[in-house]
């Protein structure tokens, strides 16, 4: 689960790291890069935040989870969006195949 806090306005967040998790094709470890960009949702002059240790944390589960690239990315825009309610947020995944570079990307306004 995604914890949140609660803050002073910002207009912009930019988080990067790393992750991993597990290739359905041919069981190798998929590394990732993740960059999620939000404007949060505030309220009287407070606003919501992703706890960062709760997401590393939560991305630490996908360490041993088999799921494909596309997957992976909505299953997390998914989990930040009902946990952030953002304005607006995007979600990029980057992983490096056999030196293939993968960049997928998923935004979503509300």
């Amino acid at each position: 689960m995604i914890r949140v806090i609660r803050a002073g306005p910002v207009d912009h967040v930019h988080i990067e790291t790393t992750f991993s998790a597990i290739c359905p094709v041919d069981h190798s470890i998929d590394n990732y890069i993740l960059e999620i960009n939000y404007k949060p949702s505030c309220r009287n002059n407070e606003c919501v935040y992703a706890e960062l240790n709760s997401l590393k944390e939560h991305l630490d589960r996908f360490k041993d989870r088999v799921i494909y690239h596309e997957d992976l990315i909505n299953e997390l825009i998914g989990e930040l969006t009902k946990a952030l309610s953002p304005i607006e947020i995007t979600v990029i995944l980057t992983s490096n195949y056999r030196g293939i570079k993968y960049i997928i990307r998923r935004s979503i306004n509300m």
